[in-house]
């Protein structure tokens, strides 16, 4: 658990940067029907703050129950519960900035797949060659089960994350569950958003990122200092 709280948000969302997936080239699967532009559909996602919610209620009176009861795991103290409860709220709040993407952009070039997310890192899919491992940044792979397309990463400090893309029947609607887990905390972090197909208009818009908004957008260029 003292892993999980010495490593901060902001080394993971630097290393989940740097991080390739490696798919090996016979078990390549035909992307194009993911390829294109997407936007979030907000009433058909959940909330991380409301998924937060629920899940630490649930651990909490999962704890509760044992500890009254005496079913508690062999050396569980009220003190672990906390800490428990803890590192449930660290992996929600890095769940709840890696999924705050409202647009995509999956595209192919060359022999890689880029699943570009506004205002946050890409993912990345090397197609041919064997999975590596990066020793002291973590490691990284992507595969297809089914029709989702299932992106992995492995974390220094016990972290271990999971993408999972999954195209509706009709392939117009895109969704995207992410999961959280870490060494130490009982309960894996998971939200889910949905995506639409959208074509976009560049034209008479521009953007730029602010520290204290992230990214900006208005018509015709004009921005207020």
């Amino acid at each position: 658990m003292a892993r999980l709280m010495s490593f901060s948000l902001s080394a993971c969302l630097l290393l989940l940067g740097l991080l390739p997936s490696l798919l090996i080239a016979n078990d390549a699967p035909e992307f194009s029907e993911f390829l294109g532009h997407w936007e979030v559909d907000f009433a058909a996602s959940e909330a991380p703050n409301d998924k937060l919610r629920y899940l630490y209620d649930v651990t909490l009176s999962d704890h509760q129950r044992r500890l009254a009861s005496g079913q508690n795991r062999i050396g569980e103290t009220p003190f672990q519960a906390i800490d428990d409860l803890r590192g449930l709220v660290n992996l929600g709040r890095l769940g709840e900035q890696i999924t705050r993407t409202a647009v995509l952009n999956v595209r192919m070039q060359g022999n890689t797949l880029y699943v570009d997310r506004d205002d946050n890192f890409s993912l990345r899919c090397e197609v041919g060659g064997i999975a590596e491992e990066a020793e002291n940044l973590g490691y990284s792979r992507c595969r297809m089960n089914d029709r989702a397309l299932v992106f992995w990463l492995g974390l220094p400090g016990g972290f271990g994350i999971e993408h999972r893309l999954i195209l509706s029947e009709r392939g117009d609607r895109l969704s995207i569950a992410t999961t959280v887990a870490a060494d130490g905390v009982s309960q894996a972090f998971s939200v889910s958003r949905v995506y639409q197909p959208f074509e976009p208009v560049t034209e008479g818009i521009q953007c730029q990122y602010t520290l204290g908004k992230g990214k900006v957008c208005t018509l015709n260029g004009g921005f207020n200092d």
